[in-house]
């Protein structure tokens, strides 16, 4: 396929997604934003919750994370307002259905269009993804973390575009190399976004208390005085963050 060949139906699949997210965004109610507050940014004000970037995390988990029952608002939004679709709109929402986030290496470009990405939690599984703005930005060996589903020919994405750090990379490797559940409370995707606001706010009443007990434990400890310079390593960037994308939204 050429280039021209690949970008025709990508482009109207693109278009699709806009409209079957927005349909589905509707048919969110109060209980999965709430749970997806819970889960991303339940420190936030509500200023911060209505920024453009930060919103659109909130309503993905809301929609594509199960809650406590192991239901998705996605599923049920199928399910009620399947049929005022149309035609069209209905095939592509059932293969969003199948969606999935992981963290992605880009391996490499495409001969004609898109990108190869290797899902890193999937045994370094390759999927062809076409978006033409990831692959304009997108540099060689990033590693990003993405929500993606099959569209047919390719793989499309959307939702927003999240860089994990070197520590949490390392925790979700090992935890696949050792065949265990990822070790965070709640789901990757509700992680690696929960990171992105939490790292430009300042910090609030609840941290500076946890911070303050962290300090009073350290200073009453036996073995404080014994280890001077032993710091708790903080969190580190990747190593190669020049082709770290920063958090952007698919369009």
């Amino acid at each position: 396929m050429t280039r021209t060949e690949i970008l025709a139906p990508y482009r109207p699949i693109r278009a699709g997604i806009r409209r079957v997210l927005s349909e589905a965004t509707k048919a969110c109610g109060r209980a999965d934003l709430n749970r997806a507050i819970r889960q991303v940014a339940p420190w936030a004000e509500a200023e911060a919750l209505e920024e453009e970037f930060t919103a659109e995390m909130l309503v993905d988990v809301a929609l594509f994370e199960p809650n406590q029952r192991g239901r998705r608002a996605f599923d049920r939004f199928l399910a009620e307002k399947g049929e005022s679709m149309t035609e069209v709109d209905w095939a592509l929402a059932e293969r969003m259905a199948g969606a999935w986030f992981s963290i992605f290496r880009v391996a490499e470009r495409h001969e004609a269009a898109g990108l190869w990405l290797e899902d890193l939690l999937a045994g370094q599984r390759r999927v062809w993804l076409v978006d033409e703005a990831l692959e304009v930005s997108a540099s060689e060996d990033a590693v990003i973390g993405l929500r993606l589903f099959d569209a047919g020919p390719f793989h499309a994405g959307f939702g927003i575009i999240v860089a994990p750090d070197a520590e949490t990379l390392d925790f979700c490797l090992a935890a696949k190399e050792r065949g265990e559940p990822l070790p965070f409370r709640h789901s990757l995707a509700a992680t690696l976004y929960g990171d992105q606001p939490r790292a430009n706010a300042p910090p609030g009443p609840a941290d500076l208390a946890l911070l303050e007990i962290l300090t009073e434990m350290r200073i009453s400890s036996p073995s404080a005085q014994t280890m001077p310079g032993t710091k708790k390593a903080g969190r580190q960037p990747l190593s190669n963050p020049r082709n770290t994308p920063q958090p952007r939204k698919r369009r």
